[in-house]
Protein backbone atom coordinates (compact mmCIF):
# COMPACT_ATOMS: atom_id res chain seq x y z
CA UNK A 1 0.00 0.00 0.00
CA UNK A 2 1.16 3.51 -1.20
CA UNK A 3 1.69 6.12 1.75
CA UNK A 4 -0.56 9.61 0.94
CA UNK A 5 0.18 13.13 1.64
CA UNK A 6 -3.14 13.18 3.46
CA UNK A 7 -1.66 11.37 6.94
CA UNK A 8 -4.39 9.95 7.19
CA UNK A 9 -4.42 8.68 10.93
CA UNK A 10 -6.66 5.23 10.62
CA UNK A 11 -7.10 4.39 14.48
CA UNK A 12 -8.43 8.41 14.49
CA UNK A 13 -10.80 8.06 11.69
CA UNK A 14 -12.11 4.77 13.28
CA UNK A 15 -12.66 6.13 16.77
CA UNK A 16 -14.35 9.61 16.10
CA UNK A 17 -16.62 8.30 12.98
CA UNK A 18 -16.89 4.25 13.02
CA UNK A 19 -16.79 3.40 17.04
CA UNK A 20 -20.53 4.41 18.91
CA UNK A 21 -19.15 6.31 21.56
CA UNK A 22 -21.29 4.76 24.49
CA UNK A 23 -20.42 0.74 23.90
CA UNK A 24 -17.29 1.51 21.70
CA UNK A 25 -18.23 -1.33 19.24
CA UNK A 26 -17.78 -0.93 15.76
CA UNK A 27 -20.93 0.52 13.41
CA UNK A 28 -22.19 -1.84 10.80
CA UNK A 29 -25.26 -2.46 8.83
CA UNK A 30 -27.78 -4.49 11.64
CA UNK A 31 -28.54 -4.03 15.45
CA UNK A 32 -25.63 -1.33 15.12
CA UNK A 33 -25.86 0.92 12.42
CA UNK A 34 -25.65 4.38 13.34
CA UNK A 35 -28.13 6.83 13.70
CA UNK A 36 -27.31 11.08 13.51
CA UNK A 37 -29.03 13.17 16.34
CA UNK A 38 -30.03 16.74 15.18
CA UNK A 39 -26.57 17.50 16.85
CA UNK A 40 -24.72 15.78 14.32
CA UNK A 41 -23.44 12.83 16.92
CA UNK A 42 -23.86 9.10 15.66
CA UNK A 43 -24.91 6.80 18.06
CA UNK A 44 -25.66 2.84 17.02
CA UNK A 45 -28.90 1.77 17.45
CA UNK A 46 -29.32 -0.21 20.47
CA UNK A 47 -27.15 2.53 22.61
CA UNK A 48 -29.67 5.09 21.32
CA UNK A 49 -32.84 3.12 22.12
CA UNK A 50 -30.97 2.66 25.55
CA UNK A 51 -30.41 6.27 26.34
CA UNK A 52 -33.68 7.33 25.16
CA UNK A 53 -36.30 6.72 27.81
CA UNK A 54 -38.20 10.02 27.92
CA UNK A 55 -39.75 11.89 25.57
CA UNK A 56 -36.65 14.78 26.10
CA UNK A 57 -33.05 13.66 26.79
CA UNK A 58 -29.51 14.78 26.16
CA UNK A 59 -27.00 14.10 23.66
CA UNK A 60 -24.12 12.50 26.15
CA UNK A 61 -21.19 14.14 24.13
CA UNK A 62 -22.58 18.23 23.67
CA UNK A 63 -25.42 17.76 26.28
CA UNK A 64 -27.56 18.92 23.74
CA UNK A 65 -31.31 18.79 24.64
CA UNK A 66 -33.65 16.94 22.30
CA UNK A 67 -37.51 16.14 22.12
CA UNK A 68 -38.22 12.53 20.74
CA UNK A 69 -42.17 11.88 19.64
CA UNK A 70 -43.33 8.11 21.06
CA UNK A 71 -39.52 7.29 21.91
CA UNK A 72 -39.08 6.25 18.65
CA UNK A 73 -35.39 5.79 17.36
CA UNK A 74 -36.71 5.72 13.70
CA UNK A 75 -37.09 9.00 13.82
CA UNK A 76 -33.50 9.80 13.60
CA UNK A 77 -31.70 9.11 10.27
CA UNK A 78 -29.93 6.09 9.61
CA UNK A 79 -26.28 7.07 8.59
CA UNK A 80 -25.18 5.23 5.46
CA UNK A 81 -22.03 6.60 4.82
CA UNK A 82 -20.49 5.09 7.45
CA UNK A 83 -20.84 1.53 5.54
CA UNK A 84 -18.13 3.19 2.80
CA UNK A 85 -15.75 4.56 5.46
CA UNK A 86 -15.98 1.31 7.40
CA UNK A 87 -14.32 -0.42 4.02
CA UNK A 88 -12.10 2.24 3.86
CA UNK A 89 -10.55 1.90 6.89
CA UNK A 90 -10.44 -1.79 6.51
CA UNK A 91 -8.62 -1.35 3.18
CA UNK A 92 -6.30 0.48 5.46
CA UNK A 93 -5.50 -1.78 7.96
CA UNK A 94 -4.59 -5.52 7.52
CA UNK A 95 -5.76 -6.71 3.95
CA UNK A 96 -4.79 -10.39 5.08
CA UNK A 97 -7.86 -10.51 7.06
CA UNK A 98 -10.20 -9.31 4.53
CA UNK A 99 -12.14 -12.10 2.81
CA UNK A 100 -13.92 -12.33 -0.48
CA UNK A 101 -17.43 -11.10 -0.20
CA UNK A 102 -18.43 -12.47 -3.33
CA UNK A 103 -17.57 -16.51 -3.08
CA UNK A 104 -16.45 -16.44 0.64
CA UNK A 105 -13.64 -18.72 -0.30
CA UNK A 106 -10.66 -16.78 -0.15
CA UNK A 107 -8.95 -13.29 1.18
CA UNK A 108 -9.68 -10.46 -0.81
CA UNK A 109 -6.82 -8.52 -2.94
CA UNK A 110 -9.33 -6.19 -5.15
CA UNK A 111 -11.94 -4.63 -4.74
CA UNK A 112 -15.10 -3.45 -7.42
CA UNK A 113 -16.67 -0.49 -7.26
CA UNK A 114 -19.30 -1.45 -9.41
CA UNK A 115 -20.19 -4.73 -7.11
CA UNK A 116 -19.08 -2.51 -4.10
CA UNK A 117 -17.58 -5.63 -3.02
CA UNK A 118 -13.88 -7.30 -1.70
CA UNK A 119 -12.78 -10.10 -4.27
CA UNK A 120 -10.51 -12.67 -4.35
CA UNK A 121 -8.34 -13.69 -7.30
CA UNK A 122 -10.26 -16.14 -8.44
CA UNK A 123 -13.17 -13.51 -8.43
CA UNK A 124 -10.89 -10.73 -9.95
CA UNK A 125 -10.50 -12.93 -13.00
CA UNK A 126 -13.99 -13.20 -13.46
CA UNK A 127 -14.22 -9.67 -13.72
CA UNK A 128 -11.47 -9.90 -16.44
CA UNK A 129 -13.24 -12.94 -18.29
CA UNK A 130 -16.98 -12.60 -17.77
CA UNK A 131 -19.48 -10.90 -20.13
CA UNK A 132 -21.36 -10.50 -16.66
CA UNK A 133 -18.94 -7.86 -15.25
CA UNK A 134 -17.89 -6.23 -18.17
CA UNK A 135 -17.33 -2.68 -17.67
CA UNK A 136 -16.28 -3.08 -14.14
CA UNK A 137 -13.72 -1.17 -12.52
CA UNK A 138 -11.47 -3.13 -10.08
CA UNK A 139 -8.76 -1.89 -8.34
CA UNK A 140 -6.10 -3.80 -5.93
CA UNK A 141 -5.80 -3.46 -2.37
CA UNK A 142 -2.21 -3.32 -2.49
CA UNK A 143 -1.67 -0.67 -4.84
CA UNK A 144 -4.92 1.83 -3.17
CA UNK A 145 -3.52 4.76 -1.58
CA UNK A 146 -4.52 6.20 2.18
CA UNK A 147 -6.01 9.34 1.73
CA UNK A 148 -9.76 10.43 1.91
CA UNK A 149 -10.13 11.35 -1.69
CA UNK A 150 -10.36 7.44 -1.88
CA UNK A 151 -12.89 7.00 0.27
CA UNK A 152 -15.70 7.01 -3.01
CA UNK A 153 -14.00 3.57 -4.42
CA UNK A 154 -15.40 2.34 -1.34
CA UNK A 155 -18.72 4.14 -1.61
CA UNK A 156 -22.14 1.40 -1.29
CA UNK A 157 -25.39 1.25 -3.59
CA UNK A 158 -28.29 2.10 -1.63
CA UNK A 159 -31.47 -0.53 -3.04
CA UNK A 160 -34.87 0.64 -2.98
CA UNK A 161 -37.09 -1.18 -0.23
CA UNK A 162 -39.99 -2.05 -2.61
CA UNK A 163 -37.18 -2.95 -5.07
CA UNK A 164 -34.70 -4.36 -3.64
CA UNK A 165 -32.72 -5.11 -7.12
CA UNK A 166 -32.30 -1.53 -7.82
CA UNK A 167 -30.33 1.26 -6.98
CA UNK A 168 -31.56 4.33 -5.78
CA UNK A 169 -30.46 6.45 -8.67
CA UNK A 170 -33.42 8.92 -8.94
CA UNK A 171 -35.02 11.83 -6.43
CA UNK A 172 -38.78 13.06 -6.15
CA UNK A 173 -38.26 16.64 -5.54
CA UNK A 174 -42.10 16.91 -4.86
CA UNK A 175 -43.25 18.67 -1.90
CA UNK A 176 -44.80 15.62 -0.29
CA UNK A 177 -41.90 13.04 -1.25
CA UNK A 178 -38.33 14.49 -0.96
CA UNK A 179 -36.58 10.95 -1.07
CA UNK A 180 -34.36 9.27 -3.28
CA UNK A 181 -36.11 6.87 -5.71
CA UNK A 182 -35.45 3.64 -7.58
CA UNK A 183 -35.78 3.72 -11.97
CA UNK A 184 -39.26 1.32 -10.85
CA UNK A 185 -40.71 3.91 -8.72
CA UNK A 186 -39.53 6.78 -10.61
CA UNK A 187 -42.19 5.07 -13.76
CA UNK A 188 -44.66 3.83 -11.83
CA UNK A 189 -45.60 5.32 -8.45
CA UNK A 190 -43.39 9.17 -8.85
CA UNK A 191 -45.31 10.82 -12.34
CA UNK A 192 -47.88 13.32 -12.49
CA UNK A 193 -50.99 10.84 -12.83
CA UNK A 194 -54.14 11.46 -11.62
CA UNK A 195 -54.52 7.92 -9.74
CA UNK A 196 -51.24 9.10 -7.86
CA UNK A 197 -52.90 12.08 -6.40
CA UNK A 198 -49.82 13.95 -5.76
CA UNK A 199 -47.12 16.69 -7.33
CA UNK A 200 -44.61 14.28 -8.37
CA UNK A 201 -40.99 16.13 -9.84
CA UNK A 202 -38.14 13.10 -10.59
CA UNK A 203 -34.75 14.45 -11.36
CA UNK A 204 -31.23 12.63 -11.48
CA UNK A 205 -29.95 12.27 -8.02
CA UNK A 206 -26.53 13.34 -8.82
CA UNK A 207 -28.03 16.79 -9.49
CA UNK A 208 -29.60 16.99 -6.22
CA UNK A 209 -26.81 16.26 -4.84
CA UNK A 210 -24.43 18.83 -5.78
CA UNK A 211 -27.02 21.01 -5.11
CA UNK A 212 -27.43 20.29 -1.63
CA UNK A 213 -23.26 20.17 -1.14
CA UNK A 214 -22.84 23.47 -2.51
CA UNK A 215 -25.57 24.92 -0.13
CA UNK A 216 -24.39 23.24 2.77
CA UNK A 217 -20.87 24.16 1.84
CA UNK A 218 -22.20 27.74 1.79
CA UNK A 219 -23.29 27.37 4.76
CA UNK A 220 -20.15 25.78 6.37
CA UNK A 221 -18.12 28.94 5.13
CA UNK A 222 -20.71 31.01 6.98
CA UNK A 223 -20.68 28.69 10.37
CA UNK A 224 -16.73 28.86 10.13
CA UNK A 225 -16.42 32.77 10.25
CA UNK A 226 -18.23 32.25 12.92
CA UNK A 227 -15.73 29.69 14.39
CA UNK A 228 -13.07 32.25 13.78
CA UNK A 229 -14.30 34.61 15.34
CA UNK A 230 -15.14 32.84 18.69
CA UNK A 231 -11.53 32.13 18.19
CA UNK A 232 -10.37 35.36 18.66
CA UNK A 233 -13.30 35.79 21.51
CA UNK A 234 -11.20 33.10 22.96
CA UNK A 235 -7.57 34.69 22.46
CA UNK A 236 -9.48 38.16 23.88
CA UNK A 237 -10.80 36.55 27.12
CA UNK A 238 -7.29 34.45 27.74
CA UNK A 239 -5.74 37.86 27.57
CA UNK A 240 -8.50 39.44 29.60
CA UNK A 241 -7.78 36.70 32.51
CA UNK A 242 -4.07 36.93 32.18
CA UNK A 243 -3.96 41.14 32.74
CA UNK A 244 -6.60 41.05 35.42
CA UNK A 245 -4.07 38.67 37.21
CA UNK A 246 -0.89 41.00 36.42
CA UNK A 247 -3.75 44.17 37.14
CA UNK A 248 -4.38 42.04 40.76
CA UNK A 249 -1.13 41.62 41.15
CA UNK A 250 -0.23 45.81 40.55
CA UNK A 251 -2.96 46.40 42.77
CA UNK A 252 -1.61 44.55 45.84
CA UNK A 253 1.51 46.01 45.40
CA UNK A 254 -0.03 49.30 45.78
CA UNK A 255 -2.17 48.35 48.67
CA UNK A 256 0.89 47.14 50.37
CA UNK A 257 3.11 50.45 50.04
CA UNK A 258 -0.04 52.18 51.17
CA UNK A 259 -0.05 50.48 54.35
CA UNK A 260 3.52 50.40 55.22
CA UNK A 261 3.02 53.94 56.62
CA UNK A 262 1.03 51.80 59.71
CA UNK A 263 1.05 47.96 59.34
CA UNK A 264 0.06 47.42 62.90
CA UNK A 265 -3.12 49.91 63.11
CA UNK A 266 -4.08 49.07 59.61
CA UNK A 267 -3.68 45.64 58.85
CA UNK A 268 -7.20 44.46 59.18
CA UNK A 269 -8.03 47.27 56.62
CA UNK A 270 -5.07 46.16 54.26
CA UNK A 271 -6.74 42.35 54.68
CA UNK A 272 -9.75 43.14 53.86
CA UNK A 273 -9.20 45.40 50.94
CA UNK A 274 -6.70 42.69 49.66
CA UNK A 275 -9.99 39.98 50.12
CA UNK A 276 -12.51 42.20 48.48
CA UNK A 277 -9.72 43.10 45.84
CA UNK A 278 -9.13 38.79 45.37
CA UNK A 279 -12.55 38.07 45.39
CA UNK A 280 -13.43 40.67 42.64
CA UNK A 281 -10.60 39.07 41.07
CA UNK A 282 -11.70 35.84 41.54
CA UNK A 283 -15.63 36.57 40.21
CA UNK A 284 -14.29 38.43 37.13
CA UNK A 285 -12.10 35.15 36.48
CA UNK A 286 -14.90 32.75 37.17
CA UNK A 287 -17.40 34.90 34.92
CA UNK A 288 -14.28 34.71 32.21
CA UNK A 289 -13.35 31.13 32.37
CA UNK A 290 -16.72 29.90 32.27
CA UNK A 291 -17.32 32.01 28.88
CA UNK A 292 -13.79 30.84 27.60
CA UNK A 293 -15.62 26.94 28.21
CA UNK A 294 -18.72 27.96 26.25
CA UNK A 295 -16.41 29.80 23.80
CA UNK A 296 -15.08 26.60 23.30
CA UNK A 297 -17.68 24.55 23.27
CA UNK A 298 -19.14 26.24 20.38
CA UNK A 299 -16.05 26.08 18.42
CA UNK A 300 -15.75 22.21 19.04
CA UNK A 301 -19.65 21.95 18.02
CA UNK A 302 -19.02 24.04 14.69
CA UNK A 303 -15.38 21.97 14.29
CA UNK A 304 -17.30 18.69 14.91
CA UNK A 305 -20.49 19.69 12.44
CA UNK A 306 -17.86 20.71 9.68
CA UNK A 307 -16.26 17.77 10.24
CA UNK A 308 -19.30 15.22 10.03
CA UNK A 309 -20.15 17.11 6.70
CA UNK A 310 -16.30 16.92 5.47
CA UNK A 311 -16.79 12.94 6.20
CA UNK A 312 -20.82 12.36 4.78
CA UNK A 313 -19.24 14.29 1.61
CA UNK A 314 -16.43 12.20 1.08
CA UNK A 315 -17.78 8.99 -0.05
CA UNK A 316 -20.14 10.90 -2.67
CA UNK A 317 -22.43 8.28 -1.87
CA UNK A 318 -25.26 10.75 -3.26
CA UNK A 319 -28.60 8.28 -1.81
CA UNK A 320 -26.96 8.20 1.61
CA UNK A 321 -26.27 11.74 2.02
CA UNK A 322 -29.21 12.87 1.03
CA UNK A 323 -30.97 10.68 3.17
CA UNK A 324 -29.16 12.99 6.01
CA UNK A 325 -29.19 16.17 4.39
CA UNK A 326 -32.17 17.91 6.13
CA UNK A 327 -31.15 16.86 9.46
CA UNK A 328 -27.35 18.25 8.54
CA UNK A 329 -28.75 21.48 6.94
CA UNK A 330 -31.12 21.68 9.91
CA UNK A 331 -27.86 21.45 12.42
CA UNK A 332 -26.34 23.73 9.88
CA UNK A 333 -29.29 26.14 10.35
CA UNK A 334 -29.34 26.24 13.44
CA UNK A 335 -25.18 26.92 14.42
CA UNK A 336 -25.89 29.95 11.76
CA UNK A 337 -28.32 31.33 13.87
CA UNK A 338 -27.25 30.94 17.48
CA UNK A 339 -26.68 34.18 19.34
CA UNK A 340 -22.65 34.14 20.27
CA UNK A 341 -20.72 36.38 22.58
CA UNK A 342 -18.60 38.99 20.47
CA UNK A 343 -16.19 40.08 23.67
CA UNK A 344 -15.32 38.91 26.81
CA UNK A 345 -17.75 39.47 29.67
CA UNK A 346 -15.81 41.37 31.77
CA UNK A 347 -12.79 43.25 32.10
CA UNK A 348 -9.75 43.33 33.45
CA UNK A 349 -10.32 46.27 35.50
CA UNK A 350 -9.81 46.50 39.52
CA UNK A 351 -9.18 49.67 40.65
CA UNK A 352 -7.86 51.15 43.92
CA UNK A 353 -8.84 54.30 45.41
CA UNK A 354 -6.58 56.06 47.76
CA UNK A 355 -7.43 58.57 50.46
CA UNK A 356 -4.88 60.66 52.48
CA UNK A 357 -4.13 61.10 56.27
CA UNK A 358 -7.08 62.66 58.79
CA UNK A 359 -7.08 64.14 61.63
CA UNK A 360 -8.90 61.55 62.73
CA UNK A 361 -6.53 58.51 63.12
CA UNK A 362 -9.37 55.44 64.19
CA UNK A 363 -11.63 57.09 61.39
CA UNK A 364 -8.76 57.40 58.31
CA UNK A 365 -7.59 53.43 59.40
CA UNK A 366 -11.43 52.63 58.51
CA UNK A 367 -11.63 54.81 55.42
CA UNK A 368 -8.16 54.02 53.60
CA UNK A 369 -8.72 53.28 50.18
CA UNK A 370 -11.38 51.54 48.35
CA UNK A 371 -11.27 48.51 45.76
CA UNK A 372 -13.95 49.54 42.69
CA UNK A 373 -14.44 47.21 39.57
CA UNK A 374 -17.15 47.04 37.06
CA UNK A 375 -19.04 44.31 35.42
CA UNK A 376 -20.51 46.30 32.75
CA UNK A 377 -20.90 44.44 29.51
CA UNK A 378 -19.97 46.55 26.55
CA UNK A 379 -22.88 44.84 24.25
CA UNK A 380 -25.40 45.50 26.71
CA UNK A 381 -24.94 48.93 27.00
CA UNK A 382 -28.21 51.09 25.95
CA UNK A 383 -27.69 54.60 24.44
CA UNK A 384 -30.43 57.27 23.90
CA UNK A 385 -29.63 59.94 21.38
CA UNK A 386 -31.35 62.32 18.92
CA UNK A 387 -31.13 61.04 15.25
CA UNK A 388 -30.66 64.32 14.40
CA UNK A 389 -29.00 67.41 15.77
CA UNK A 390 -28.92 71.04 15.16
CA UNK A 391 -25.49 72.68 14.65
CA UNK A 392 -25.58 75.78 17.58
CA UNK A 393 -28.30 73.71 19.37
CA UNK A 394 -27.55 71.70 22.88
CA UNK A 395 -28.21 68.49 22.60
CA UNK A 396 -28.55 65.30 25.19
CA UNK A 397 -27.28 62.11 25.52
CA UNK A 398 -27.97 59.21 28.35
CA UNK A 399 -25.84 55.70 28.68
CA UNK A 400 -27.27 53.16 31.02
CA UNK A 401 -24.69 50.20 31.71
CA UNK A 402 -25.68 46.55 32.29
CA UNK A 403 -24.14 43.68 33.45
CA UNK A 404 -23.73 40.36 31.38
CA UNK A 405 -27.37 39.44 32.84
CA UNK A 406 -29.03 42.94 31.96
CA UNK A 407 -28.80 43.75 35.47
CA UNK A 408 -28.23 47.48 36.20
CA UNK A 409 -24.59 48.58 37.62
CA UNK A 410 -24.89 50.32 40.95
CA UNK A 411 -20.94 51.17 41.05
CA UNK A 412 -19.96 54.62 39.98
CA UNK A 413 -17.67 55.46 37.31
CA UNK A 414 -15.91 57.82 35.34
CA UNK A 415 -17.56 57.91 31.84
CA UNK A 416 -16.17 60.05 28.74
CA UNK A 417 -16.99 59.41 25.15
CA UNK A 418 -15.61 60.57 21.40
CA UNK A 419 -17.61 60.98 18.79
CA UNK A 420 -16.26 60.48 15.61
CA UNK A 421 -18.00 61.60 12.25
CA UNK A 422 -15.93 59.13 10.23
CA UNK A 423 -14.87 55.89 11.59
CA UNK A 424 -11.31 57.34 11.60
CA UNK A 425 -11.63 60.83 12.26
CA UNK A 426 -12.64 61.76 15.41
CA UNK A 427 -14.55 65.35 16.23
CA UNK A 428 -11.49 67.22 17.83
CA UNK A 429 -14.14 70.65 17.88
CA UNK A 430 -16.15 68.58 20.79
CA UNK A 431 -13.02 66.63 21.99
CA UNK A 432 -13.66 64.21 25.21
CA UNK A 433 -17.26 64.51 26.38
CA UNK A 434 -17.73 63.87 30.14
CA UNK A 435 -20.83 62.22 31.42
CA UNK A 436 -22.71 62.67 34.92
CA UNK A 437 -23.93 59.95 37.04
CA UNK A 438 -27.54 59.80 37.37
CA UNK A 439 -27.94 56.75 39.75
CA UNK A 440 -28.88 52.99 38.37
CA UNK A 441 -26.05 52.85 35.91
CA UNK A 442 -27.52 55.95 34.31
CA UNK A 443 -25.10 58.89 32.66
CA UNK A 444 -26.17 61.91 31.36
CA UNK A 445 -24.07 64.54 29.18
CA UNK A 446 -25.26 67.67 26.84
CA UNK A 447 -23.01 69.24 24.06
CA UNK A 448 -22.97 71.59 21.26
CA UNK A 449 -21.82 71.52 17.78
CA UNK A 450 -20.64 74.62 16.39
CA UNK A 451 -18.30 73.28 13.29
CA UNK A 452 -19.93 74.29 10.43
CA UNK A 453 -18.25 72.01 8.56
CA UNK A 454 -19.82 68.54 10.30
CA UNK A 455 -22.58 66.78 8.67
CA UNK A 456 -22.95 63.40 10.39
CA UNK A 457 -21.92 61.26 13.46
CA UNK A 458 -21.03 57.54 12.70
CA UNK A 459 -19.52 56.73 16.09
CA UNK A 460 -18.72 57.07 19.64
CA UNK A 461 -16.30 55.37 21.91
CA UNK A 462 -17.35 54.88 25.46
CA UNK A 463 -14.26 54.57 28.12
CA UNK A 464 -14.86 54.17 31.73
CA UNK A 465 -12.37 55.08 34.41
CA UNK A 466 -10.14 56.35 31.60
CA UNK A 467 -10.45 53.02 29.42
CA UNK A 468 -11.67 52.53 26.16
CA UNK A 469 -15.06 50.20 27.10
CA UNK A 470 -17.85 49.92 23.81
CA UNK A 471 -17.65 51.57 20.59
CA UNK A 472 -21.26 52.63 19.73
CA UNK A 473 -22.19 52.62 16.20
CA UNK A 474 -23.81 56.27 15.47
CA UNK A 475 -26.72 57.65 13.09
CA UNK A 476 -27.46 61.06 14.04
CA UNK A 477 -27.75 63.98 11.19
CA UNK A 478 -25.86 67.19 11.72
CA UNK A 479 -28.46 69.64 10.20
CA UNK A 480 -27.80 73.53 9.63
CA UNK A 481 -29.33 75.91 12.28
CA UNK A 482 -31.22 78.77 11.75
CA UNK A 483 -28.52 81.51 12.37
CA UNK A 484 -26.76 79.93 9.52
CA UNK A 485 -29.56 79.64 6.87
CA UNK A 486 -30.08 83.88 7.97
CA UNK A 487 -26.40 84.10 7.19
CA UNK A 488 -27.07 82.31 3.92
CA UNK A 489 -30.00 84.64 2.99
CA UNK A 490 -28.36 88.33 3.55
CA UNK A 491 -24.80 86.86 1.58
CA UNK A 492 -27.75 86.26 -1.19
Amino acid sequence: MESSDSNVDIEDLQRRFLECPVCFNLFNNNDRHPRVLPCLHSYCYVCLQQLIQESQFNCPLCKSDFYVNNINVDLFPKDNTRRDLLDFVRAGGDTSVIQCEECRNDRAISRCKDCHKFICRTCCTAHETMQTFHGHSVFGLDDFQLSMDQVPKFRHSLMCKKHPKYELNFFCDGPECQKPICLTCCLCFHTNRPENNQNHITREIEAVYHEKVEKMQNKKVKINKTEQELVVLSKNINEQIDKLALNNENITQEIEAIFGVAADMLQRRKDALIATAEKLKTDKETLLIKQEIEVKSSISTIRDACTFIDQTIASENQPAFILLSETISDRLGYLQDTHYDKQPRDSNLILFSKTNLGADFQRFVDSVGNISSSVAYGPNTKLTYPLEIEKGKEFEMMIEFFNYDNGQIEDEMTVTAIFFETPESSLTSIGELSFSHRGNGKYQTSSIITDTSITKLTKMIVQTNSEDFYTVDLEIAVSKGLEEDYAKDLIY
